[in-house]
């Protein structure tokens, strides 16, 4: 299985501190409150292609440089199912006041929003306020999890597509179950269950734009069935992946503190809540990053950040 250290690229004008040999890194020696030369942008560009997710310590950064910060990585997306705040329509809201019961969104490994056609590219999060201890988030490298596959399995997935929506999160399916959120200040309950309901199908093994390696596109909470198949001959295998990919080596977990900025690829890393800090409040603002279509391993992909 290749892995970061294969990168043969030094870094010079930042210091990358990986959190362990799959995923994750965090970044010291620069302020995002300043506009950042090129040089120094393509070092930041390129750690996020090799680590998936990059996290900055120490970076009390106003609503307008975290927008601009945001905006090296791409265009920025609205999130139609999210607060933003106030003045800034691109800046949103995850929080979960110390009050709030119930279930906390995105307790299972996942990419937001799958079930779009062009689905985002990345998250830039800013942590506000921060409970003590808990309310860590845990990431995991799909590229790893497609890599560790026997050659004979990644045949059988490179030529496959699965289908997704989002019915199991405001959906018809979501209205059955009628679950409760912690997140009410975050998410909005209205939502369009007929849109939640369409469905999009994407391959299973997609080629990142950036970096040119394949990584497994696939996630409980949004994939419904392998297309083409039904659901008793998609289950088997659907579950083997999900099983796969979630193996503890692939995974980092990350420990908020105040004022440190994170980036995690939307791509080729899920992400999951760990809902561990029941009785304390935590803020983040948020910004997405537009994406464009995921492409197959065997479709030609374009120089994206």
């Amino acid at each position: 299985m290749q892995t970061m250290w294969d990168n043969p690229l030094k870094f010079k004008r930042i210091e990358v501190r990986p959190a362990n040999g799959t995923i994750g890194a965090e970044i010291r020696g620069v302020a995002l409150s300043q506009p950042l030369d090129d040089a120094t942008w393509n070092e930041i560009r390129q750690a996020f292609h090799d680590y998936l997710v990059v996290w900055f310590p120490d970076q009390p950064l106003t609503h307008e440089q975290h927008l601009a910060f945001s905006s090296r990585f791409g265009p920025l997306m609205a999130m139609p199912q999210l607060h933003s705040v106030d003045g800034f329509q691109d800046i949103h809201v995850i929080r979960r006041d110390a009050d709030d019961t119930g279930r906390v969104v995105g307790e299972n490994w996942h990419a937001d929003s799958t079930y779009m056609a062009q689905p985002p590219a990345a998250v830039i999060m800013r942590a506000v306020t921060v409970p003590d201890f808990g309310g860590d988030t845990g990431f995991l490298n799909m590229v790893a999890a497609y890599e560790a596959l026997s050659p004979t399995m990644r045949q059988v997935v490179d030529g496959l597509s699965a289908v997704h929506s989002a019915t199991r999160v405001y959906g018809s399916a979501y209205q059955a179950q009628k679950k409760q959120v912690w997140s009410a200040t975050s998410v909005k309950t209205e939502m369009d269950v007929d849109a939640g309901d369409r469905e999009t199908v994407h391959p299973l093994v997609c080629t990142h734009p950036g970096s040119g390696r394949r990584f497994l596109y696939v996630n409980r909470v949004y994939v419904q069935r392998i297309d083409g198949m039904t659901d008793d001959e998609s289950r088997p295998l659907l579950q083997f992946l999900h099983d796969h990919c979630s193996r503890f080596e692939l995974t980092c977990r990350v420990r908020w503190a105040k004022d440190q900025v994170l980036v995690w690829d939307n791509r080729a890393a899920m992400h999951k809540a760990i809902p561990d800090y029941v009785g304390r409040a935590r803020y983040m603002t948020r910004t997405t990053i537009a994406g464009s279509r995921p492409q197959s391993a065997k479709a030609p992909t374009g120089d994206i950040t």
